[in-house]
């Protein structure tokens, strides 16, 4: 589909000028050819008129020699007779059928090896003559054609008066003509000499004649030679607008693939090694939220030309789309490792300019790389032949988002493993829907309990992938990539419906019952009317509201306090539990806790991680568990594995434990079997 897409771009930035370059090639061969022809049929005719005078002159004398030859009485008497009726440098010979010399008066003779009769100048017959000297011995009527091309030769030793300039003759062609005459007995041939004169008011007139076409064809030529130029000219405007990114004033994406794959693919590359970068700027919708679209736009174009006047031969750029802009880099280092050495190196020094491009402000770029080395049969490269630069543009962003997973890291090579998780990623894309209709994702639940004795006072329901293939599939596998797809909503709502079920058939069976808390995604609690939404899905199976609670990460409070402070009130007011999750996994706002009337602190485990050797980490959670209560919210601690912990976490008022050191997560079957246990 791509590539039809491309042939047919190609198709309609060529389309346009070829027709007009081919129609007036055509024309002007048409118009040329016309002249040719014309100034060759004019020439032929005065050459003929030439041909026709002295034929009639031929004919004359042959009647003379009929007379004479009456009145001598002999062939060889009328011939004597006739030099009075020649002019200078004329000549008679007589012939008979068989083309014999029967008589001659003249210093040469007819060469009957180029004979030949011209019909449409009423039977003429025109002769060679054997006294012309090598390379002359032709004849000027073998092809009418070639009259005027070539078949004209100056003899030396003969010129003619004229009385003008255009009079003189500028060639001279000796030529025999023959008519039929014949006596009482025999039939004969009467051949007269003659010289063919071509005058130079001949050239001149078939020069004219020439200007004359030229001149009448040229106002045509000339119009269709400017439309063919405007045409070009239009074409041209039309390739750079197709190519302009409308942002930048640069060049635009659809320049990117087009120039890129043809630079790479070039049978004269296939030694280098290129790198196909993915520069991004980071935050570029705050900034534009700061200083303005035009100003982000500015920013963009400031980026476009600093990148284009570093730029080495060979090398291009184009912004793809938002504020990433993909490049192609050449190097020709010995090895793959010097290689990549040098793509980093030039890109560090790219990237330290690029942060200061803005004064005052710092700006931060993520590159991504991916590398074309040359494909080597034993130790010969090999010609690369397909190329795909959108497939090696997409691998440079895959590695750029790797960069975000590394603080301080803003460089990154694409690598198998990269690609694994980029297919595990669509693999998850494409299954997700029908896992969702299948039930293969299952609840398990962890339970909640007490410090003090250790009883199930709750639980937490985590997801668990049941994949047919893959086997259990845990949720760190799989959950971050919801999260970017958004499918996390419908993961939300089905834990939900899951968990308000379960807790409608317990009610039905008369088994003990204890809250369970369901993790909510940021994007779906920030959802206008995502408390109604939730308030449906647990009445569609009628278990009362306290036994579902809703945990929020502390990430959501980071966004639109308004709208969650609002959904937070809603569901309170549905009566539902709701409890901040992992509270001081970053940056925690204490400001939040005042705002947002919430009844549970739940502390991440990370405060329970490691070894508390000075003790700091038993004060900041003796403190928040004090805040919590002074608030009144209840306080939860997950992640416990030690009695010491447990011990620790009683004494300073902790309502709930979820940890390894009760138990692990679990399937419901078992969970029901633990709290009947308890009982």
């Amino acid at each position: 589909m791509r590539d039809t897409k491309v042939k047919k771009n190609q198709r309609l930035r060529k389309a346009r000028v070829w027709p007009s370059i081919i129609m007036f090639i055509g024309f002007l061969v048409l118009c040329l050819s016309m002249i040719a022809i014309f100034v060759e049929m004019f020439a032929t005719y005065i050459v003929g008129m030439r041909l026709a005078q002295m034929y009639e002159d031929t004919r004359d004398k042959s009647e003379i020699f009929n007379v004479l030859m009456k009145n001598e009485g002999t062939v060889e008497g009328a011939v004597i007779q006739m030099d009075k009726y020649l002019i200078e440098d004329s000549a008679v010979c007589i012939v008979n059928r068989e083309k014999e010399q029967v008589a001659i008066n003249g210093d040469s003779e007819p060469n009957f090896e180029y004979y030949l009769e011209i019909p449409m100048l009423g039977g003429m017959k025109i002769i060679g003559d054997t006294t012309w000297e090598s390379g002359v011995n032709r004849v000027i009527g073998i092809r009418m054609d070639e009259i005027f091309e070539g078949a004209f030769v100056t003899v030396s030793d003969y010129e003619m008066e004229n009385s003008s300039w255009l009079q003189e003759a500028i060639v001279n062609q000796r030529v025999w003509l023959a008519v039929p005459c014949r006596d009482s007995q025999e039939e004969y041939m009467l051949c007269v000499r003659y010289t063919l004169q071509i005058l130079r008011q001949d050239i001149l007139y078939v020069s004219l004649f020439g200007i004359f076409m030229f001149l009448v064809l040229l106002i045509p030529i000339v119009l269709l030679f400017i439309n063919t130029v405007k045409e070009v000219i239009t074409q041209r405007k039309m390739v750079r607008l197709f190519y302009l990114d409308n942002v930048t004033d640069g060049k635009n994406w659809m320049y990117f693939q087009s120039h890129a794959s043809r630079i790479v693919n070039q049978y004269y590359n296939s030694k280098k090694t290129y790198a196909v970068v993915n520069l991004h700027l980071e935050r570029y919708t705050n900034y534009c939220a700061c200083h303005g679209v035009e100003a982000g736009e500015e920013l963009l174009g400031a980026v476009d030309g600093f990148l284009k006047a570093r730029m080495n031969r060979g090398e291009i750029f184009a912004r793809y789309e938002g504020a990433d802009f993909g490049l192609l880099l050449c190097c020709e280092e010995e090895n793959m490792q010097a290689n990549m050495m040098y793509i980093q190196k030039r890109l560090c020094s790219l990237l330290a300019e690029l942060t200061g491009l803005k004064a005052n402000q710092k700006i931060n770029f993520y590159a991504g790389i991916y590398m074309i080395f040359p494909d080597m049969e034993g130790n010969r490269k090999k010609i690369r032949k397909s190329i795909d630069i959108d497939q090696c543009y997409s691998y440079a962003r895959t590695a750029k988002d790797s960069t975000k997973c590394h603080e301080g890291n803003r460089i990154s090579f694409f690598d198998q493993e990269m690609l694994q998780q980029q297919m595990w990623e669509r693999k998850v894309e494409n299954t997700m829907e029908t896992a969702l209709n299948n039930e293969e994702f299952q609840v398990y639940l962890q339970p909640k309990c007490s410090p003090l004795d250790g009883k199930v006072l709750g639980a937490e329901a985590l997801v668990r992938w049941i994949n047919p293939t893959e086997g259990c599939i845990e949720p760190e596998r799989f959950i971050s990539i919801f999260e970017d797809n958004g499918f996390i909503t419908k993961l939300d709502e089905y834990m939900i419906s899951r968990v308000a079920k379960q807790q409608a058939e317990w009610t039905i069976q008369g088994k003990k019952l204890v809250p369970i808390s369901v993790n909510v995604s940021r994007a779906h609690v920030m959802q206008e009317g995502f408390a109604e939404k939730l308030c449906q899905l647990v009445d569609a199976y009628g278990p009362s509201h306290e036994l579902v609670e809703i945990e929020i990460t502390e990430s959501a409070f980071f966004d639109d306090k308004d709208i969650l402070v609002e959904n937070v009130r809603k569901l309170k007011g549905y009566g539902f539990k709701v409890a901040m999750d992992d509270f001081g996994a970053g940056y925690s706002s204490l400001n939040s806790l005042k705002d947002i009337p919430l009844d549970e602190l739940k502390l991440d485990r990370e405060f329970f991680a490691g070894n508390d050797e000075d003790g700091r980490a038993s004060i900041v959670v003796h403190e928040i568990i004090r805040l919590a209560k002074n608030l009144g919210m209840r306080v939860a601690a997950e992640g416990v594995e030690k009695r010491e912990q447990v011990d620790f976490l009683a004494r300073n008022g902790c309502d709930t434990i979820q940890g390894f050191y009760f138990a692990e997560p679990m399937s419901i079957s078992d969970f029901v079997e633990k709290m009947e246990n308890e009982v």
